[in-house]
């Protein structure tokens, strides 16, 4: 029985997947531009994004903010994950 478990327990540790990575998104729309990238390594999830704001048809200089938290911590927004992650209506596609 013993055997069994201890079977069984590594047949599910190897099941769980590895989301560590780079993950970017880039998006166009009428009054801005958008670079982001998610660095997730281990439970800590880093947020770069880069932006561009249009105003009256001119891209103004980029400026940037950065976030940072730690995988199922009170404050950290919902994230859904598979081969892509998804916060929000935002995709990250992952870097090879």
């Amino acid at each position: 029985m013993k055997k069994f478990l201890y079977i069984a327990l590594l047949l599910s540790a190897c099941n769980i997947k590895n989301n560590d990575g780079i993950y970017v998104n880039h998006t166009n729309g009428q009054y801005s531009v958008v670079d982001d990238t998610l660095i997730i390594r281990d439970t800590v999830v880093i947020n770069h994004t880069g932006f561009q704001k249009i105003r009256n048809g001119q891209l103004l200089p980029k400026a940037y903010k950065t976030r940072q938290w730690t995988l199922h911590s009170p404050d950290a927004p919902p994230m859904i994950v598979g081969e892509e992650i998804q916060i929000g209506n935002t995709i990250y596609t992952k870097l090879p």
